[in-house]
């Protein structure tokens, strides 16, 4: 175990050593290194403009990001509430037609199932073998029909997780706008450092 350590420091040491002498023969260029046309600026007023529209779109962004919604906390709640993430991107009668679609399935699902049960009950407590029979066959119907509307439930809840990825991103592309719009279009800005007026 120790001429294993011992190796391994060893290793350490010689890489450490090899990345030195590599290093040693590279010499640093300053001239190359401010030499402000690689990046494409012709002279020091395009640097400076580039520096300028940085700014300006590093404000923009952080008021994007002030506003926009994520993508992942849209899909939890639309997971746990069909509907509840297309509220919050103000899409709301997709939310509507998603959380109405999704009540009544259920609810008739629930409906089948308890009348299934309420035969299965009767099937259970019968001691004729025609009724044992006619409860039985009868409580057959009603959970199968339970079945088929919870498998169209859980498609409409799968496509209501599809959508609220699409809404959310349809949400941000017009937050996103809105910015771009409201930032170049008003002469009086309230942007995160405060107060900006342009003329």
């Amino acid at each position: 175990m120790k001429r294993l350590y011992i190796f391994l420091i060893v290793i350490a040491a010689c890489t450490g050593l090899w990345a030195q002498e590599r290093g040693a023969g590279n010499v640093f260029d300053l001239t190359q290194f401010a030499d402000s046309t690689k990046y494409g600026w012709k002279n020091l007023a395009g640097r400076n403009e580039f520096r300028q529209d940085l700014t300006e779109r590093q404000k923009l962004l952080h008021l994007y990001e002030m506003d926009s919604q994520s993508v992942s906390t849209n899909v939890v709640k639309s997971a746990i509430f069909p509907g509840w993430g297309q509220f919050s991107t103000k899409h709301y009668t997709k939310g509507q037609v998603f959380l109405g679609i999704e009540l009544a399935l259920f609810g008739s699902a629930m409906y089948f199932y308890d009348k299934s049960n309420d035969y299965y009950r009767k099937y259970e407590l019968a001691t004729q073998v025609d009724e044992i029979e006619s409860y039985y066959k009868k409580a057959q119907d009603p959970y199968q029909y339970s079945m088929i509307i919870l498998g169209f439930a859980s498609i409409v809840w799968a496509y209501n997780l599809f959508d609220i990825v699409q809404s959310t991103d349809s949400y941000n592309a017009d937050v996103w706008d809105k910015i771009i719009q409201d930032y170049y279009d008003k002469p009086v800005k309230l942007t995160p450092e405060g107060i900006e007026i342009r003329f």
